[in-house]
């Protein structure tokens, strides 16, 4: 009797616990020669049907904004600021009670980088938030790090 209470208890707590982990967004990274002296780092998100990701552009009392923060940049330098590649949404959204910016099923966010003579390291995260109009996950962080 206490083996099958022990076994049942097991496979609800593992059932549960893999239930609640959600992951609605997949990034991916990639460099691309631009010229002779820069790259462009490349980060792509790959979003869930129903589910968004927002811009890095929101206003106070919304939502995480992305945001790409290099911590590292070892023979190399930012040239410019991250741009946005997708088709954006703008909208009110109810429950910020705001007007927002977001994108859904994909989304790419840009960044030149100037590197000086061979090779450079440019290493970081990004933080970002998502939402399904009924929820919204917490900010997650992402590390990132090219070698040119």
């Amino acid at each position: 009797m206490k083996q099958t209470l022990l076994l049942i208890s097991f496979t609800l707590i593992t059932t549960l616990t893999q239930a609640q982990i959600v992951e609605p967004v997949k990034w991916t990274f990639d460099t691309e020669k631009v010229d002779a002296n820069t790259v462009a780092v490349t980060f792509t998100a790959n979003v869930d049907e129903g589910w968004y990701v927002y811009a890095q552009d929101i206003g106070d009392g919304g939502p995480i904004p992305t945001e790409f923060t290099f911590e590292t940049l070892k023979g190399c330098k930012t040239s410019g600021k991250v741009q946005e590649v997708g088709k954006a949404i703008e909208k009110y959204d109810g429950m910020f009670d705001m007007d927002l910016k977001y994108y859904k099923k994909q989304v790419q966010f840009k960044q030149l980088i100037t590197h000086e003579g061979k090779g450079g390291v440019v290493a970081g995260y990004f933080t970002f938030m998502t939402c399904n109009g009924e929820k919204c996950l917490p900010p997650t962080d992402v590390d990132f790090k090219f070698e040119l």
